[in-house]
């Protein structure tokens, strides 16, 4: 392992880790407050369970419109899917919220490309991406990007529509890198929901381990970008 790479787990790992770890928290937190004090306003929104009721169907299409909504104005995709597999369980949660990401994903891209002006200033000077790069290999570069656990997922999409990313190559690395994350969350929000204290602390051990190797590839592929984006300044 490169010193570059040893330095920018040392620097990024702890950071990620202890921001990941206070969402942890809250949601954990949020999950059993719900669960104390039995809202039912909240639970009885979307926690149908009658396949036959229209409820059933109109409860998951609720939650995936105020998903994509949420991640598109900035929300944390990782509340999604915790709060998605706390209502639907976790194999359904997992889906809802993978695709509910996706859509805000969808959202806030096309916002950057409808709204040009608006989204470069929202993101000026704040994204530090190579843009001929990202532009040739959209898919890898998106996933690792996705592979972090806290950063701004509002600014990435809108950095991507402004500069007119290819959009199928940018959604299909999102999702791609979303998976982990929410498969983590997803994990923790079902384990709240049925008051298992292994199955949270298997979420947060597989936080840490995803965390530590989404860093790993991270420092190890922008040491890659960096060297071809000083390869093509000298060859423009």
């Amino acid at each position: 392992m490169s010193n570059r790479i040893a330095s920018a787990l040392r620097q990024m790992g702890p950071k990620l880790l202890f921001r990941g770890l206070i969402l942890i928290c809250v949601l954990i937190g949020a999950g059993f407050l719900i669960e104390s004090y039995k809202f039912e306003e909240i639970v009885d929104l979307f926690a149908f369970s009658g396949a036959q009721d229209a409820g059933w169907l109109h409860g998951r299409t609720a939650y995936l419109v105020l998903a994509g909504i949420f991640t598109a104005l900035g929300g944390p995709r990782q509340a999604v899917s915790f709060f998605a597999a706390y209502f639907f369980g976790v194999g359904e949660g997992f889906f809802i919220a993978l695709i509910g990401s996706g859509l805000g994903c969808l959202i806030a891209y096309y916002f950057a490309r409808a709204f040009h002006d608006a989204a470069v200033n929202l993101i000026r000077g704040r994204v530090d991406v190579a843009r001929r790069i990202w532009m040739r290999d959209t898919f890898w570069l998106t996933f690792i990007l996705r592979l972090l656990p806290v950063g701004s997922n509002l600014l990435a999409n809108l950095a991507a529509g402004a500069s007119a990313i290819p959009f199928v190559a940018f959604l299909s690395g999102s999702l791609a890198g979303y998976v982990p994350q929410t498969l983590v969350f997803a994990l923790m929000g079902s384990g709240v929901n049925v008051g298992s204290g292994v199955q949270i602390g298997v979420s947060i051990g597989l936080f840490v381990i995803s965390t530590l190797i989404g860093v790993w590839i991270y420092a190890r592929y922008r040491k890659q970008l960096r060297s071809e984006a000083q390869s093509d300044t000298l060859a423009g």
